[in-house]
């Protein structure tokens, strides 16, 4: 349950960051802005990206790991529904051949 919640977060995360560029990221500085204030722009623009992109890597490895783990949950109620279809029809099988026993008695 607890990653269904962190991969959900994460997503949720992703999405909001993504569309909050401008605010977190700010306004470009000008051409004739000082060097200083271009590289705290650049600095910003490159933590943010680097942010975004472990958010959404957390995010597809988490779901990833939710269909996995589906997965090997749906094989394996696959193999006990199985092994109950083959159980039931073995003892049916069983049953018919007794009644068969008996009636041809």
């Amino acid at each position: 349950m607890w990653l269904k919640t962190a991969t959900t977060i994460s997503i949720i995360f992703s999405v909001v960051f993504l569309f909050a560029f401008a605010w977190v990221v700010g306004p470009r500085p000008a051409r004739s802005a000082p060097r200083e204030a271009q590289i705290q722009y650049l600095r910003r623009g490159a933590i943010y990206v680097g942010v975004e992109a472990f958010a959404l890597i957390a995010s597809i490895a988490g779901a990833y790991m939710i269909a996995r783990s589906a997965r090997s949950e749906y094989m394996e109620q696959s193999r006990r529904n199985m092994e109950a279809l083959l159980e039931a029809t073995l003892r049916d099988h069983a049953q018919k051949q007794e009644q068969d026993e008996q009636s041809t008695e």
